[in-house]
C-alpha cells in the first residue's frame, strides 16, 4: 500500500492513522493485493471524472481496479472536495478523508451503490470500519 500526493509540497494527512485502517479492512475483505492511494486536487479529480465516467465535475474519491496480480488499484481522493464537503455532512475534514478512504476502498473490493440493497451493504460497511476505527 502505497500513500502519496500530487499536490506540490504537501504530505498525505493523516497516513499514520489511516494506514492501518486500510490494511485492516483489506484484510478483512481477503484483499492482500498491492494499492495505491493518492490524494489530488480538484482539478485533477475534474478531469478524471470527466475522461473516465464522463461526468464533467469533481468528486471526492476515485476508484480504479487494475485486475492485475498483485495490483488492486487505485484511489484518488480530490482534498477540496473532500473538505468542503465535511461540514455538509457533520464531520471534520480529517473524519470525511477516512470515510471517503474507506469508501474507496470497498469500491475496490467490489461493493457499489447502483441499487438500493448495494447502497444497503456498502453503507452497513462503511459504518462498520468507521467505526472499528475510532480514531
Amino acid at each position: 500500500m502505497r500513500f502519496f500526493s500530487t499536490i506540490p509540497k504537501k504530505k498525505f494527512p493523516w497516513q499514520s492513522r489511516l494506514e492501518p485502517l486500510a490494511k485492516a479492512l483489506l484484510k478483512k475483505e481477503k484483499k492482500n493485493d498491492f494499492v495505491n492511494i493518492v490524494l489530488c486536487d480538484d482539478t485533477m479529480q475534474r478531469t478524471l471524472n470527466r475522461d473516465y465516467r464522463k461526468l464533467d465535475k469533481v468528486t471526492d474519491v476515485l476508484s480504479f481496479a487494475w485486475n492485475e496480480p498483485n495490483f488492486l488499484g487505485e484511489i484518488y481522493i480530490a482534498e477540496g472536495q473532500v473538505k468542503r464537503q465535511a461540514p455538509l455532512y457533520g464531520n471534520s475534514y480529517y473524519r470525511e478523508l477516512k470515510r471517503v478512504l474507506v469508501h474507496g476502498l470497498l469500491h475496490l473490493c467490489g461493493y457499489d451503490h447502483h441499487s438500493k440493497a448495494e447502497r444497503k451493504i456498502m453503507r452497513e460497511k462503511e459504518k462498520f470500519y468507521i467505526v472499528a476505527s475510532p480514531r
